[in-house]
């Protein structure tokens, strides 16, 4: 049988036999075309898997730019970064940028002195920003949470290596993957070596109530405020690596000093008991009119006879006196030397020298009461 297609796209069959048999033609019409496939909805399946083909393209064309992305967030967002994150912060005196680093493990002992006004106020201390060259040395992992970061630098002109424990900050998520980390900082304590009756202790700024306190990591300006006796002094505590004393031993003030010299020369001059001493400075003193020859018995001198003698302060007693202060609220002892004249009888004269001591009370903003022992006839001059 032949097959054929005409020019209408009919299809013809004809069958082929011997010579005596008759030949028949049959005509076949084609079928029609099918209907359009349908169009697939958009979100489907198929949709999905292009979009994930696309993906696959895309990363498989620039997989090197992914893979150095990649590695860029993981350097950015990790233990070693966050510690020198911390460090140029503390650099640049940028309190915000430290706390964005940082966690404070022991906040609960004292929480006034690891806050961020805490650590502005520490950052005033100008060894604190005194910081060259910090380095990372080594991270090791603890767990998936937890690193030790070793680092090197100078910090206020010494050179020190130290280890921190660096945390995963789980609150803090980047580009989905990737968390922040939070350096601990340490701390240390600072101890105080403090005068008698002393004035209110600062560190930083902040009052602190006790004898010691803990403090960040770094350097802190301790400072006693001037009160009643003494002038405000201040010294700078190092705790980057370890516990501290301060010792403030107190200026006397000037205004101190003078209104205890002005105590005891009123004292000496205006308030001794001429009928209990009789070597009371300014006050003339008197022989019986008994008929008798009266005399003094001095240091350095024979009987030195008198009808009357008054003893004169050479100069100021108070000049290059002690004072100390007492441990009893408002207590205070004073010592001195002191010089005297005796004049006899209007005209012979006698040179000494001696030293005392006083006790006061001091009250509120005045001494109140004064009690001076002397014997400035001590010694011949």
């Amino acid at each position: 049988m032949l097959a054929g297609v005409g020019s209408d796209g009919e299809v013809a069959l004809a069958a082929t036999a011997g010579p005596d048999v008759a030949v028949a033609e049959t005509e076949v019409v084609a079928a029609p075309p099918p209907a359009s496939a349908p169009v697939p909805r958009r979100g489907g399946r198929r949709g999905l898997v292009i979009a994930l083909i696309l993906v696959l393209v895309v990363v498989a064309a620039g997989g090197g730019s992914a893979v150095l992305a990649n590695a860029a967030l993981n350097s950015k967002y990790s233990p070693g970064q966050a510690t020198l994150d911390y460090f140029a912060a503390q650099q640049r005196g940028d309190a915000a940028g430290m706390m964005a680093n940082a966690s404070f493990p022991h906040e609960d002992i004292r929480s006034a002195f690891f806050d961020k006004t805490a650590v502005t106020a520490m950052l005033r201390t100008r060894d604190n920003s005194n910081l060259k060259g910090v380095k990372v040395l080594s991270i090791v992992g603890v767990d998936t949470n937890t690193s030790q970061v070793v680092v090197s630098m100078t910090w206020g002109g010494s050179n020190r290596t130290a280890k921190y424990t660096v945390r995963r900050d789980k609150s803090q998520t980047h580009y989905v993957f990737y968390n922040s980390w939070r350096l601990e900082v340490p701390s240390n304590t600072i101890n105080f070596s403090l005068p008698n009756q002393p004035g209110l202790v600062t560190v930083d700024g902040i009052i602190v109530s006790s004898k010691f306190v803990q403090a960040i990591s770094g350097y802190h300006t301790v400072t006693m405020t001037a009160n009643s006796f003494y002038d405000s002094s201040s010294r700078v505590a190092n705790v980057v690596d370890a516990e501290t004393t301060v010792k403030l031993d107190g200026n006397i003030s000037n205004a101190a000093m003078g209104a205890v010299g002005a105590s005891v020369n009123d004292t000496l001059n205006n308030h001794c008991d001429a009928a209990k001493y009789f070597e009371c400075p300014g006050h003339t003193y008197s022989a019986p009119n008994d008929g008798q020859i009266w005399y003094l018995q001095e240091p350095g001198y024979p009987e030195i006879d008198f009808k009357t003698y008054v003893f004169t302060l050479t100069g100021d007693p108070t000049a290059g006196m002690k004072l100390v202060v007492g441990t009893e609220a408002g207590q205070l002892t004073a010592s001195g030397t002191c010089a005297t004249t005796l004049t006899v009888n209007g005209g012979q004269k006698y040179g000494f020298t001696g030293t005392w001591t006083a006790t006061m009370t001091w009250k509120g903003s005045s001494i109140t009461q004064t009690d001076v022992k002397f014997d400035c006839a001590a010694a011949k001059a």
